[in-house]
């Protein structure tokens, strides 16, 4: 699909669907349908098959309610529903009503929007949040990339309104919408995401249970007049009777609306032809028994998330029911902090969506020569290296709302498919980063609130057949995601995919041990070619009959020293295995420390081994959920690693597995068993996060299954003392080493002050920066989690003459803290680690990060070797991303042991402790220590450098 730069956020709700269009420029807008941004999520079939959605069909409903759904989203597990004369499948009734916003953005937009994203319950399993995306496509829709409502929620009141939640703090979501009623506690993650920690939903407590209150109440004063009147407008019969008791219905519902702008109202009650007046303290009064169930239910999400002594830092209003001021009452009451609530909650979620960044969304990286010019010369300085590259996620800057909302017209009625279709998975497109505002209204003040009445008469009534109020059946509730350890609330996982940056492609010699024969021959040159993923053809050497191949593919074998073995010249850069009645394999190992695990210190010719076929090796980490992108550039990687493998050694298979996380603790513990219990599996690339591994680990240590992490720089996980744990990185110490080093041997710092947080990795940071500066080292500040002003922390910057800053925490935090400083010392360069790494450090700074370098463990895919990026990019169809060179890498580690006839975890295990050889793709030397470390003093980091809406990168940090 061309990219037209159009994104669209969806809400489909219960009773309500709202869109939200982004225009390239930034503007955002609700769509509105006939006139109001409130779409009803209602369909009604009519007898020639076709769908009305909206008021379509809610005003179609009042003659034929038996063709009439009034909520498709609760029935989206029941496969068909019967509507008329026939079943219709649930797909396609939802899809009738994205149809409908499809067609309304294609036509305020004038073009397809590009991307769309779509928010789901926070208890949603995967077979709904499926069926939900499938929908989408049938109605012309690109895939959508799926995201929970709170998350969303959550990510417009800080990305938008602007309230503070810290890295690791708490926020309370609080969703009343017209059907049902949510709470979830998400916490801020590192990356400026939120995780879901617990979900509490009522399916029976809604804006149209309180509208059934005040019914009830005018019950109470017209049952039994003048005839059967009221009976009439809660049972109608006659088209006469129906649209009286619309009526009604609606005035109470406009009723409770005015109610909380204003003190006193009226209802006009339709047969009786009078007007009763109604005060905001008797629908407090009558909503108190719903608004006090859905302040218990959010006690209990805060309780589940089990959040030990960490505060609630805010408290966040959505739905349109949440308007009610009792509401922000009862909840201040209880939760002892005062809710924000904006003017039009109902589009919370739907621009949320949009402003949605995943909890590592990193800044795009566009091309740009290494070395180019220096941050000490400017926030001005330097230029990026070619024009923005349009369609990619998070490339747009973030803008307000510019323009009124634009009107919608109605949608004729859709045909309905004779059968929806469900398409087969494809990969999650990225996620989309995105901003728009609102202005923000403060809960408005309201009197004490009123003890309930007591029960005069008899309960509110039901509610007319074919209204859009009716209730199926509650669905069954899932259980409450499960807090994370609080000493890694704060994961750091892979960056989301950036654009291909310019540049010649690195090839560095890869010192994959060259195969050897059981007979010495002559040694033979050989040269570096691509990676292939195409068979090759086999050249016979020294008369030797030669079958098969040794891979990954795109690698170059080593020259050995002092040894009378062969070094076989590859076709395609690949090493070559010489065969003699079948693959054959001999791990040997120079004095040099170069080549392929075996350990052979001797560099002796070791007797030939039959390499180990018919594994597995698991991909273990998250794959699909609110944050699936972050998963899967290492997946596919992974993936490639075992394909390429595979087309160069016909007669030795290997088998790829995935088990996907989804990113939280269970769902690790149960991948982890999963990947255990099946034998085959040898070896796992991932987890991901910190989170994951600290969950998946004790169980992967206890079945000696080794795990080779692509990212995971967090000092404490080398420290469980696990046997089985491995990452193929460099840690946060190796990084702030880098990063002292990028500020005394490139920005010729004399004096660098040091500002860090008061977490783990801020303490780490300040550490090994002072230790590699020395006497360098400047002023230290401390800030806290809590800070939000940091003047007091510049202050003492520019007291103390430095001339560079090292900055060790978050961010969130970094954002303040460098438009502080900006301010203050325009030129003073920064340098930080990959926290700063993300979308929102770039484009929140709004300009003033100009020159800022950041560190980072990952190699810019283009400059991978082996041709890594333009494969990658053939291979999936979308770019290839940070941390997919090191999972190739790993999955090749792997790959090594089995050519090397290690076929049993325990053999796997002992073979990577003495694993030697350069990466495939990545160019890093890859030998671990014992505590699973890479085993160098200075493992290979990059610095990137913010050069207007961009990283650029710079150059790779010497030792």
């Amino acid at each position: 699909m061309v990219d037209t730069g159009f994104r669209l956020g969806i809400d489909f709700g219960t009773s309500n669907t709202v869109a939200v269009l982004r225009w390239p420029d930034g503007r955002t807008k609700p769509l509105l349908f006939d006139g109001s941004p409130l779409l009803p999520s209602a369909v009604y079939v009519n007898a020639d098959g076709t769908i009305l959605t909206g008021r379509d069909a809610v005003h179609s409903a009042r003659l034929q309610p038996h063709r009439f759904e009034p909520y498709p989203k609760r029935r989206i597990e029941e496969g068909t529903v019967w509507l008329g004369e026939r079943d219709v499948p649930v797909g396609e009734l939802v899809a009738t009503v994205l149809r409908r916003v499809a067609a309304e953005a294609e036509r305020v937009a004038g073009a397809k929007p590009s991307q769309v994203m779509m928010t789901h319950p926070a208890t949603w399993p995967p077979q709904r949040r499926q069926t939900l995306s499938q929908a989408a496509i049938a109605a012309g829709l690109p895939e959508p990339l799926l995201s929970s409502e709170p998350v969303a929620a959550a990510s417009y009141f800080v990305g938008t309104v602007g309230t503070h939640v810290p890295v690791g703090g708490i926020a309370v979501v609080y969703d009343f919408g017209a059907g049902t009623f949510d709470a979830s506690v998400v916490r801020r993650n590192a990356g400026g995401g939120f995780d879901v920690l617990a979900s509490e939903g009522l399916p029976d407590a809604g804006g149209l249970d309180v509208d059934a209150t005040v019914v009830a109440y005018l019950g109470r004063n017209f049952a039994g007049r003048e005839g059967d009147r009221w009976h009439r407008l809660t049972n109608p019969e006659s088209e006469a009777d129906r649209r009286a008791a619309w009526q009604l219905w609606e005035d109470a519902r406009l009723a409770k609306e005015m109610l909380s702008r204003a003190a006193t109202t009226y209802v006009h009650v339709p047969l009786f032809d009078e007007s009763v007046p109604i005060g905001r303290e008797q629908l407090e009064q009558l909503a108190r028994p719903i608004l006090d169930r859905t302040v218990t239910a959010t006690q209990i999400a805060v309780t589940a998330a089990a959040l030990g002594d960490r505060p609630v830092s805010a408290v966040f209003l959505v739905g349109g029911s949440s308007r009610i001021p009792l509401a922000a009452t009862l909840l201040h009451r209880a939760m002892g902090l005062a809710p924000t609530a904006i003017e039009q909650p109902e589009l919370v979620v739907a621009e949320g969506a949009l402003h949605l960044a995943p909890p590592t969304g990193r800044a795009p990286v566009s091309g740009a020569a290494a070395g180019a010019s220096s941050p000490l010369s400017g926030p001005n300085s330097g230029s990026i290296s070619g024009p923005p590259i349009s369609g990619v996620p998070g490339l747009e800057p973030s803008g307000d709302v510019a323009a009124a909302p634009v009107s919608g017209s109605p949608v004729s009625g859709q045909p309905v498919s004779p059968a929806f279709s469900m398409p087969s998975n494809t990969p999650h497109l990225p996620p989309l980063l995105q901003t728009s505002s609102m202005q923000v209204v403060p809960p408005q003040p309201t009197s004490p609130p009123i003890a309930p009445p007591q029960p005069t008469s008899p309960p509110p009534p039901q509610l007319p057949a074919g209204f859009p109020q009716q209730r199926p059946p509650a669905q069954p509730a899932v259980p409450a995601v499960p807090a994370q350890p609080a000493a890694y609330a704060q994961p750091r996982p892979p960056v989301a995919p950036p654009q291909p940056v310019t540049g010649p492609p690195a090839s560095p010699a890869p010192a994959w041990q060259a195969p050897a024969s059981t007979q010495p021959v002559s040694a033979q040159p050989m040269s570096a070619q691509p990676m292939s993923a195409q068979p090759m053809s086999v050249q016979p050497m020294s008369g030797q009959p030669v079958s098969g191949g040794y891979g990954p593919p795109g690698v170059q074998p080593p020259r050995k020293r002092n040894s009378g073995l062969i070094a076989a010249a590859g076709v395609g850069g690949l090493a070559l295995l010489l065969v003699i009645g079948g693959i054959v394999w001999v791990a040997t190992r120079g004095h040099d420390g170069e080549g392929g695990g075996g350990g052979n210190p001797s560099n002796q010719a070791m007797p030939a081994v039959s390499p180990a076929c018919g594994h597995k090796i698991g991909y273990l980490g998250m794959s699909s959920g609110d944050n699936a992108d972050d998963g899967v550039m290492m997946r596919n990687s992974v993936k490639m690693a075992i394909d390429d493998f595979n087309a160069t050694h016909s007669n030795c298979h290997v088998d790829f597995k995935e088990f996907d996380t989804t990113g939280t603790d269970e769902g690790s513990k149960k991948k982890a068993q999963n990947a255990v219990d099946d034998p085959e599996v040898i070896g796992v690339v991932g987890p991901v996060y910190d989170n994951e591994i600290l969950a998946a680990g004790p169980i992967l240590n206890r079945a000696n299954l080794p795990m080779i992490a692509p990212f995971a720089p967090g000092v404490k996980l080398a420290e469980q003392g696990w046997a089985t744990f491995h990452r193929i990185i460099g840690s946060d110490e190796d990084q702030a080493r880098a990063g002292a080093r990028y500020l005394k041997n490139t920005l010729k710092a004399k004096k660098t002050a040091i500002v860090y947080d008061d977490s783990d990795f801020g303490r780490v940071g300040r550490q090994q920066v002072s230790n590699e500066l020395g006497s360098a080292t400047g002023q230290t500040v401390q800030i806290r989690e809590t800070d939000t002003d940091f003047t007091s922390a510049v202050k003492q910057i520019a007291d103390s003459n430095a001339d560079a800053v090292y900055f060790a925490g978050q961010s969130d935090d970094g954002i303040a803290f460098v438009k502080a400083l900006r301010t203050a010392k325009p030129d003073l360069p920064v340098v930080g680690s990959d926290n700063l790494f993300t979308q929102g450090f770039v484009s929140k700074t709004e300009g003033k990060a100009e020159g800022v370098i950041v560190t980072c463990p990952c190699v810019p895919s283009k400059e991978a070797g082996g041709d890594f990026a333009s494969k990658y990019q053939g291979v999936f169809g979308t770019p290839a991303s940070y941390y997919g060179p090191e999972a190739y890498d790993a999955a090749s580690v792997f790959l090594a042991g089995f050519l090397a006839g290690k076929g049993t975890r325990d053999e796997m295990v002992g073979f990577m402790s003495t694993y030697n050889a350069k990466g495939v793709a990545t160019g890093r030397q890859i030998k671990f220590d014992g505590s699973g470390n890479l085993s160098a003093p200075d493992p290979l980091i990059w610095a990137y450098k913010v050069q207007g809406k961009y990283m650029v990168k710079d150059s790779v940090i010497q030792p």
